[in-house]
């Protein structure tokens, strides 16, 4: 009987526990209109937000590149063309939006899930956006935060409930990551087509360069997919 006792107690201590341990499971990153039906097949306009690429804990990688005191301006430039160029094999046609008609868009939070929210400057309905070239285009990827760190969790800046408790490896690095965070809009009807947020990860032995460029290959792609697999069936 005892042994049913400590049982029934560990299970009852179990059940109390499940609120605060492995939530991130019951996490649900993105989030599709449900009148999402046809995604981007060879033409898309980006609009990637002047301060979206974020190198967290400088000094650890400024001191496994060459980058010097110009470590996070040269890394975050490096992020965004590496981006850019996989978006490009994609879509062929890719434009732009200027950093001045993204500055002046409103800055709003989209709920993905109960407790995961995204910011990010999005249009205001009944507007449509022009592209650098002076022409509307139907889709527009924005692109509202890529940071890249050391073992980071995207639970650690995007559930509201944990949004303060980042905790960054100090010590042993088992990987660096990267996390995204977009929106597909649809600049016809003004409305988001397809959000989501990317938890990218790299193993790592020695920090090079090249580490750094698959990385952000590999987050390009994941959002490339997921966004040719969020229509709703």
């Amino acid at each position: 009987m005892g042994g049913l006792n400590i049982f029934r107690v560990f299970s009852l201590f179990c059940l109390l526990l499940l609120p605060f341990l492995g939530c991130s499971s019951t996490y649900t990153w993105y989030k599709s209109h449900p009148l999402y039906k046809n995604p981007p097949a060879k033409t898309i306009t980006m609009g990637i937000h002047p301060n979206a690429f974020v190198l967290t804990r400088s000094s650890w990688f400024q001191k496994r590149l060459n980058y010097g005191d110009s470590t996070q301006i040269k890394a975050t430039a490096f992020f965004e063309k590496t981006f850019v160029d996989v978006f490009k094999l994609k879509y062929p046609s890719l434009n732009f939006l200027t950093a001045k008609t993204i500055l002046e868009l409103p800055e709003e939070s989209q709920k993905i899930h109960s407790r995961i929210f995204i910011k990010g400057k999005f249009p205001e309905q009944g507007i449509t956006l022009t592209d650098s070239l002076g022409n509307t285009p139907e889709f527009v990827l924005l692109l509202h935060e890529f940071i890249v760190g050391t073992d980071i969790k995207r639970e650690e800046f995007f559930d509201y409930a944990l949004i303060h408790n980042e905790t960054q490896s100090k010590g042993a690095v088992s990987n660096i990551t990267a996390i995204a965070s977009y929106t597909l809009w649809d600049n016809i009807r003004q409305r988001p087509l397809f959000s989501g947020v990317e938890e990218v990860e790299q193993p790592l032995t020695e920090l090079t360069p090249k580490d750094l460029e698959i990385l952000v290959q590999k987050t390009a792609i994941r959002i490339i997919d997921n966004i040719s697999n969020g229509v709703t069936k």
